[in-house]
C-alpha cells in the first residue's frame, strides 16, 4: 500500500464539486448585491433626504458606497466559508466586475424606471442621463438646501462612489483569500487566542540627557524581549513534542499576567490556527508593537503541530479543553 495515495487522493474526483461551489459563490453574492441595491432604490424612493449612497466623510471619503458594498457582496464571503471554497485570484477579479456591472446595472434599472423625455418628445438615453446625474452632483448646505451644482467636477465624485461600492464588496473576499486554509479538507481554519506575555517592561519616561538611565532601560527592555522569546521557545518545544498536559499548565501559568502584558509597549500573542476536520494545525506567535490606534502586529514565528495534539487541545469539534484568551 503506498501511504502517499491516502494522504493526498487524487484532485479529479473534487473538480465537480469545487466548479458547483464556486456556482453557489457567485449565485449568492449576485443574489446579495440585489438585495442591496434594491433597498437602497426603496430607501430613495420613499424618502426624499436620505440617500446612503451619497454619504460621504469630510467630503472625500465614500462611506456610504462602502457601507452598501460590504452588504452587497456579504454573499460571496457567506457563500465561500460556508462551502469551503477558498477565494483565489480569478474569483476575487470575478466579484470586482461583477461589483461594476451590479453598480451600473442599478443605474440603468433607476434610468429606466423614471421614463425620461426631452420637451420635443425624444427619449433621453442613458448616457444624457448619467452625464446629467454626475455634473448634477452638489453638497447639501448646513441650511437644508443644495447647493451649486459641481459641473464636469460631478464625475470625480461618481468615481469615488463606484470605486467606493466595489472596495465594500472586495473586503470580505479579500479578507477570506488571506484567511488560513486547509487544503487537504478544503475548509477554512480556526483561529484561537490562547495567550498573551510580555515582551518588554512598562515604559517609563527617561530624560534624553541621562545617558546612563537611557542605556539602563534599553537593557531592560531587551532582556525583557529575550524573556519572552524563552517562553515562546518554552511553549514551542512543548506543542512539538506533543506534551499537551504541559503545554496546557504553562498556558494557565501565563493567564494571571495577561491583563498586565496587554498594556506594555510589546507583548507577544499566542494563537493556535487549526482545521477543524483533520485537527491539522500551527502555534502562531504574533508580536504586538503600541495600544491603541497605534498598535502594530506581524507574525514572529510560527510551529507546525501534529494533529494529536491539537486533538488533545480541542477533543471535539464543538468542545475545547482551552479557554481561549
Amino acid at each position: 500500500m503506498n501511504p502517499t495515495s491516502e494522504i493526498n487522493p487524487a484532485p479529479a474526483p473534487m473538480a465537480p464539486q469545487v466548479e458547483q461551489s464556486y456556482s453557489l459563490v457567485l449565485i449568492s453574492g449576485l443574489l446579495t448585491t440585489a438585495l442591496a441595491l434594491f433597498g437602497v432604490y426603496l430607501l430613495d424612493a420613499r424618502t426624499e433626504d436620505f440617500h446612503i449612497m451619497g454619504w460621504y466623510a469630510n467630503y472625500i471619503l465614500p462611506v456610504g458606497a462602502l457601507l452598501v458594498g460590504l452588504v452587497a457582496a456579504s454573499g460571496y464571503g457567506l457563500a465561500s466559508w460556508l462551502s469551503g471554497i477558498k477565494i483565489t485570484r480569478g474569483l476575487l477579479w470575478t466579484v470586482l466586475v461583477l461589483q461594476v456591472a451590479a453598480y451600473f446595472a442599478a443605474q440603468y434599472i433607476e434610468f429606466k424606471n423614471l421614463k425620461l423625455f426631452h420637451r420635443d418628445g425624444r427619449p433621453v438615453g442613458f448616457l444624457e442621463y448619467f452625464d446629467f446625474a454626475a455634473r448634477s452632483f452638489a453638497w447639501k448646505q448646513k441650511d437644508g438646501s443644495m447647493g451649486k451644482p459641481m459641473g464636469a467636477w460631478g464625475y470625480a465624485f461618481r468615481g469615488l462612489e463606484v470605486a467606493g461600492f466595489v472596495l465594500g464588496g472586495l473586503l470580505v473576499p479579500i479578507a477570506l483569500r488571506k484567511a488560513p486554509y486547509c487544503q487537504s479538507c478544503r475548509r477554512y481554519m480556526r483561529t484561537r487566542e490562547l495567550g498573551l506575555f510580555p515582551a518588554s517592561v512598562p515604559a517609563r519616561k527617561v530624560k534624553k540627557s541621562d545617558a546612563v538611565a537611557l542605556a539602563a532601560y534599553q537593557s531592560e527592555q531587551e532582556q525583557a524581549f529575550e524573556a519572552g522569546k524563552g517562553v515562546w521557545e518554552t511553549l514551542r518545544q512543548l506543542a512539538e513534542t506533543n506534551q499537551s498536559a504541559d503545554f496546557q499548565q504553562k498556558l494557565a501559568d501565563l493567564q494571571p499576567g495577561k491583563k498586565a502584558a496587554a498594556k506594555l509597549p510589546r507583548r507577544f500573542g499566542l494563537q493556535l490556527v487549526s482545521c477543524p476536520r483533520c485537527r491539522s494545525g500551527w502555534l502562531n506567535a504574533r508580536l504586538f508593537t503600541g495600544q491603541g490606534r497605534e498598535v502594530k502586529q506581524a507574525d514572529f514565528a510560527r510551529a507546525d503541530l501534529h494533529p494529536e495534539f491539537v486533538r488533545a487541545l480541542l477533543p471535539s469539534p464543538t468542545g475545547s479543553s482551552i479557554k481561549p484568551a
